[in-house]
């Protein structure tokens, strides 16, 4: 780096001259400053002391040097253009620079005008206008060694005045040729500079010329127009109004009368691209205005959504009711903003529907999906006519827009219902009749006057057997009665895992042991307790192990697993049977299913015991899913219960448990969800941790400002306030920034982290999270 004080030609503290200072010259053709010829550093001492673009190219290869207001001309060439050759720089114009350079070089000084050159300076070509001076500059012996340049870029200034005569001739020529009213108002308080006869005959033939709009025309200043005006002056972007009203006193002493206007503020331009004024231009639509106001007062009446479109399909007007069940404003639904509410599923069908009804102007209806201002989609039928003018060509489309969402879903509700019938009375007589033979055989055994007593303890049997499958046929359908209709309540209490799954073995035992099946469990961690109806969980994993049974061949095998998986519990039953075709596993659950090339195989039954288990299994807030890898795969069910409902049996006290007393912290949980904050709380506070809980946002708020606690997990969504809000009202506290914040959502997107982390959490934990993890980040928090 070079000091200022060692070479006076280089002082300065302009960035450009620092940069020359700190440039290692060494490998340079110019060599090192301290040996540059006197002309060389003269010219640069100049050059770096103007604010006027300047540079000189020195030397064989033309090696550039420049000052600050250049190095804004370069663009992204600066700095690396620092002692690099000229036409290297400047290698997308250097056929037009070398004529120049030649002149230059060969002794020649000259002036250029608004020189036009198109330059790629900041990643694209631009056209660009530039006034300059080239001087060469004489080496110390006495020959042309470079060239000096000041210049300047009049790239606006070109540009200003081609836009000023295009405004000229385009002004003329709206003059010329508007059929309406015309006008041009200049500076701040919008004096009138012209004004067509169509425009003073509007204004009651008043004389406004030379007149600011306030004192021309007072009655409007209140009406808002002065301030679009003084919009579009200070904007720059022109104003479209489209039936606007204005009140005007069109004679005098007479009260104002009604007018409605389409029209244009567009922005006037000085010889420097400064806005000086406005051009107005427009038509009075009072007429047309009164006659949609009648046919928009009568669409609005009618219960259906109608519409006017052009004829080339863009929606001109709606009625009231679009707005009601879209909630898309007038503005952002006219043209074709309104296919913004159609499911993106059925633009294709109601495209093909419009271009095909088009070219024969006959009305046409199509049915659709639109999206409703709640986000829920609902069906409707359009139908439109066209207005069709003398020749028969569309002027417009008049449309309605019907709710069919209703009529359509009881349409299906009615056919799906016939279908289950006529299967469920097949299903019924035929399970049914399965029974009654053998009981009336039994029956006909007991009354035989040569049965021995061993015949009729065997009648006695086949009868109890028969009796018994035909009440488990109807306990069935009086479940999934209930369910359907929403009667059945669980009765919920903490119930041992172990004994759930002790209980479902041995129902499944005698048929798995009639067929000579391997029937096994495994509790991957034993002593786990659940909040749960220990009778339809029961009856849950008594239903999948007999239905592994059932299309299971003899000495197959049947395998039920229990594991815990994030926060929840995992019931997962794996059979060597038949398999599941792809279309079977998609309708296993659905009412009265049955795998259809397993007939021949099931062991009977209405073919309601998997949506029982699906019923049974969603009213505990879990799911249930089925798998196989094809026919003779094998089958797998899997039943997931929310971890919230899960809790150890015992919580045995450690030598590491007890060290973490140590280290207890005061911990608040928020949730609506009661069962998850509870459960969570009690595996907290077998941690030794001090626990409260809150079961919305604004209890979170009141027991944080009295707790001040080390750590708060909150939910996202809850009542009153959200976990967003409560996490910055906390930081906003005084004491807000000790507490460990962590959020707790079934919410895991990248996008849903950086919200938390934008609010003031310390950490995002997506549910079900692993609630050894939670104690793991606490314990590990360094406060």
């Amino acid at each position: 780096m070079i000091a200022a004080s060692d070479l006076p030609f280089f002082s300065g503290n302009t960035p450009t001259a620092r940069l020359m200072r700190e440039k290692d010259w060494s490998g340079s053709p110019l060599g090192l400053p301290q040996q540059w010829p006197q002309p060389l550093r003269s010219v640069v001492s100049l050059m770096l002391g103007s604010a006027f673009p300047m540079f000189v190219a020195w030397g064989p290869s033309l090696h550039t040097l420049y000052n600050d207001a250049y190095g804004e001309i370069m663009g992204a060439k600066h700095p690396a253009g620092i002692g690099a050759p000229f036409l290297d720089i400047w290698h997308e114009i250097r056929s037009d620079l070398e004529p120049l350079v030649g002149r230059a070089m060969g002794g020649e000084a000259f002036f250029m005008e608004n020189l036009p050159l198109r330059l790629r300076r900041r990643g694209y070509d631009e056209d660009t206008w530039f006034t300059f001076s080239w001087s060469p500059v004489l080496g110390d012996g006495g020959t042309v060694d470079g060239f000096f340049c000041a210049c300047t870029e009049t790239t606006g200034m070109v540009l200003a005045e081609r836009h000023q005569r295009a405004e000229q001739e385009r002004l003329q020529s709206l003059f010329s040729q508007a059929p309406g009213f015309v006008a041009i108002m200049r500076g701040p308080d919008h004096v009138f500079e012209i004004a067509n006869q169509a425009y003073v005959q509007l204004t009651g033939f008043r004389d406004v010329i030379g007149k600011p709009l306030a004192l021309a025309l007072p009655e409007v200043v209140e009406q808002g127009f002065v301030t679009l005006l003084d919009q579009v002056l200070r904007t720059g972007a022109p104003y479209v109004g489209r039936s606007v009203r204005l009140m005007l006193n069109r004679e005098r002493d007479a009260p104002p009368t009604e007018a409605y206007l389409d029209f244009v503020y567009q922005p006037l331009r000085d010889a420097m691209g400064a806005i000086n004024g406005v051009f107005v231009q427009g038509h009075e639509v009072t007429e047309l205005q009164r006659t949609q106001q009648t046919l928009l007062a009568f669409s609005n009446s009618i219960p259906a959504i109608a519409w006017v479109a052009a004829a080339d399909g863009p929606l001109e007007r709606f009625n009231s009711q679009w707005q009601a069940y879209t909630g898309q404003t007038e503005q952002s639904a006219l043209g074709h903003g309104w296919t913004a509410a159609l499911h993106p599923d059925d633009r294709a069908v109601a495209r093909q529907t419009w271009d095909s009804v088009r070219a024969g102007n006959q009305a046409w209806q199509v049915e659709y999906r639109l999206r409703g201002s709640d986000g829920a989609y609902r069906w409707f039928r359009a139908h439109a006519v066209p207005q069709l003018d003398a020749t028969g060509r569309v002027l417009r489309w008049f449309g309605t827009t019907t709710d069919i969402e209703d009529s359509r879903a009881a349409a299906q509700v009615l056919q799906h219902a016939d279908r289950q019938k006529d299967e469920f009375l097949a299903t019924l007589a035929h399970e049914l009749r399965n029974p009654l033979a053998p009981i009336r055989t039994a029956v006909q055994l007991l009354t035989a006057p040569g049965s021995t007593a061993e015949v009729r303890e065997r009648a006695t049997a086949v009868i109890g057997r028969q009796v018994g499958h035909m009440a488990h046929l109807l306990d069935d359908l009086i479940d999934i009665a209930r369910i359907t209709r929403r009667r059945l309540v669980l009765k919920k209490e903490w119930v041992s895992v172990d004994e759930l799954v002790e209980t479902a073995l041995e129902t499944a035992r005698p048929l798995a042991h009639n067929k000579k099946q391997t029937l096994s469990a495994r509790v991957a961690s034993p002593g786990l307790h659940l909040v749960a109806d220990p009778v339809r969980v029961a009856q849950i994993l008594s239903n999948l192990l007999n239905n592994a049974s059932k299309y299971t061949d003899v000495g197959g095998r049947i395998a039920l697993e229990v594991a815990l998986e994030g926060q929840g519990l995992c019931f997962s039953v794996t059979d060597s049977g038949i398999g599941m075709s792809e279309s079977a596993i998609g309708n296993v659950f659905a009412m009265f299913a049955q795998e259809q090339s397993a007939l021949d195989r099931s062991e009977g039954g209405l073919g309601i015991g998997l949506a029982l288990v699906k019923g049974l299994v969603e009213l505990h807030g879990g799911s249930v899913s089925a798998h196989s890898g094809g026919a003779n795969q094998g089958s797998r069910f899997v039943v997931t219960l929310p971890g919230a409902a899960l809790a150890l049996a015992t919580a045995p006290v450690s030598d590491a448990s007890t060290a973490q007393t140590g280290c207890a912290r005061t911990v608040l949980l928020a949730d609506d969800n009661r069962d998850a904050v509870d459960v969570l709380a009690d595996l907290l506070r077998l941690d030794g941790h001090l626990v409260y809980t809150a079961s919305d946002g604004l209890q979170a708020v009141e027991l944080a400002a009295q707790l001040r606690p080390d750590v708060l997990v909150l939910d996202i969504g809850m009542p009153g306030m959200n976990g967003y809000e409560v996490a910055r009202h906390v930081r906003a506290q005084p004491w807000g920034s000790r507490p460990l914040l962590i959020a707790a959502t079934g919410w895991g997107q990248d996008d849903d982290r950086q919200k938390a982390l934008a609010a003031g959490f310390d950490l995002h934990l997506t549910k079900p999270f692993d609630p050894l993890q939670l104690s793991a980040v606490i314990s590990e928090r360094v406060f």
